[in-house]
Parts: structure tokens; sequence; C-alpha cells
């Protein structure tokens, strides 16, 4: 667990989890020394057990970071382990492939103290695409600049990046860190957990500068991906006893991630699986559906006895 009550210094631990990046490591851990507020921030770089030149790159910039190596437990573990390694007040995350304008911490330091009662901040982000051309994720209408509660939000899908976060560490000691068994997606499921504490003041400042890598063309990695999704998904439904107003949005999160799970399926005719992952995104909102999906379903049941 991280220490029940973390100093009020003002001071900022940045968490930067890396594996096997020693190529773009050094953008990013550039990218959170060259901060407006850098003389406010303690960065720790977290090799969750890299095997390439990690090692090597980190010792570049020692006396400036604090480097932790662990063996391969994921990112969660390895964010949860730099936020224990230094306790401070505010926690903020950056990735071994993003890099941080350099007014990020400074601005959300700004936000953070002109509204105490915000749980965490964050910010717009752009990002690189595979052929290295800008964009920017598209958002719902949401509240810029001022407290709002996201949680209905979040609930529905994740509108937020993790490396444009910062939170007060406080609120981390009493919703726990991340969960471990969520190797992958267990952000946006402990983004859910704080939103259920209290408001979020999402910043219309671009914050981050991200790497967008290209959509999984294997069927496998495609699974995989939301695989883990539905799983941290699951683990969300913990947190609807504190916000039952919630359910809607958690339920067309989920019936959308099981619609795309049952389509990978179809396509590799494991028809079975696909009427499986069907039943269950109907079985949750059944609300609101086009005829072709009903036909989906039943071609699916079909082919699983033919098959």
């Amino acid at each position: 667990m991280i220490c029940a009550t973390p100093p009020r210094n003002g001071r900022v631990t940045v968490v930067l989890p890396t594996y096997n990046r020693a190529a773009l490591l050094p953008a990013a851990i550039r990218s959170a020394l060259r901060q407006t507020a850098a003389q406010r921030c303690d960065i720790v770089v977290i090799d969750d057990g890299s095997t390439d030149d990690t090692p090597a790159v980190a010792r570049q910039f020692a006396g400036r970071i604090r480097y932790l190596r662990q063996p391969n437990r994921g990112v969660s573990a390895a964010r949860n382990a730099g936020i224990r390694a230094v306790p401070n007040e505010f926690v903020a995350f950056l990735d071994s492939d993003d890099e941080w304008e350099p007014h990020t911490v400074e601005r959300q330091l700004a936000a953070m103290r002109r509204y105490p009662q915000a749980v965490f901040v964050t910010g717009r982000t752009s990002y690189r695409g595979p052929d290295g051309r800008p964009g920017r994720p598209e958002l719902p209408d949401i509240p810029f600049d001022r407290p709002f509660d996201i949680a209905p939000y979040l609930f529905e899908r994740c509108i937020v990046q993790t490396p444009a976060v910062m939170v007060r560490a406080a609120y981390l000691a009493r919703t726990g860190l991340f969960r471990c068994e969520l190797r992958n997606c267990g952000d946006h499921e402990l983004l859910v957990r704080l939103a259920c504490q209290g408001p979020c003041v999402y910043m219309s400042d671009d914050l981050l500068v991200y790497s967008r890598q290209p959509m999984a063309r294997l069927t496998d990695d495609v699974e995989r991906a939301f695989t883990a999704d539905l799983r941290a998904r699951y683990c969300m439904q913990a947190a609807l006893r504190a916000r039952p107003d919630c359910l809607p949005h958690w339920q067309r999160g989920t019936a959308r991630t099981l619609q795309i799970l049952r389509d990978q399926a179809f396509r590799r005719r494991c028809y079975p699986l696909a009427a499986r992952y069907g039943f269950r995104s109907l079985a949750i909102w059944p609300w609101q559906r086009p005829r072709w999906e009903w036909g989906r379903l039943a071609e699916a049941l079909l082919r699983s006895v033919s098959a």
C-alpha cells in the first residue's frame, strides 16, 4: 500500500515504467527533465525486467532520476513500485514512448491549487501515428478547465490518457493502487475508482504527445486487447456500488466490448464463442440494437449447431 498520509509538500512523484524501450526512453526522460516545474519533480524510472540496453540508458541520467529494476510483472506492478518509491503529495504518470509538453507539470499543479476538490487533473493530448502524422483523439462534449464528474464517461469508455494524469496521492491511499492482475487496462480501472471519489479537471491545454500504435493486424492481438478491456470492466463492477447511477454507462461500454469480441470470433469461424459473446452483450444491454445484430447471433447459433 501507499503511505496513508502522504506528505503535503507540493512535490510530484513522476512514475515512468518501461520495458524494452531503450531507444525511446531517453526522449521520455528528457521531456520530464525539461519541465518548467522540474525542480518540484522526483522522476522514478521503473525497469520492468527489460532485456535490452535500458539499464545503460538509465545510467546516462544518473543523479537526475531514480532507477528501479524489477522482474517482469507488467505495467501495473511497475507503476505501483514507482508510486511507493518516493512519497509525495502528487503523483504524475508518463510512459516510456510518450513525451510531455514543457509546461505539463506546472499547469497540472496550478489546476490542483486552484481546485483543491479535484481528485485528479488531466488534459488534451495529441499523438504521432505509425506514419508520423499528428492527430488528436476524439472527446465527448465535456466541460474543460473546471471540476466535473467524469465517472459516467469513464464507466463507458476511457477518455483519458494516463500519461496526462496527475493525482493527489491521498486519494490513491484511499482507493488502492493498480491491480497487478490486470497487466493491461489496469489504468482505466484505477481511473474509474478515482473518479468515484470526487471531481476531475480536464484542461484544455495540450499536455502530452503519445505514440499511437497501428491497430493490431492479427486477430489474436485484437482479441487479447479487448479481452483485457473486458476483464478490467468486470473489475469496475465493484465501483458501481458507490455509483449505481453509472450502471447504464458501464453496461453500454461493456456491451460494446463484447460486440467487438463477438465479431472477432465470428471472423475466425469460432461460432460457439461468437454466440456466447453475442448473448452476453445482448443480456447486458438489449436496448436500441439494430436488427442485423440479432441476425448475426442467430447465424452464429446455427453454425455452432452444424459445425
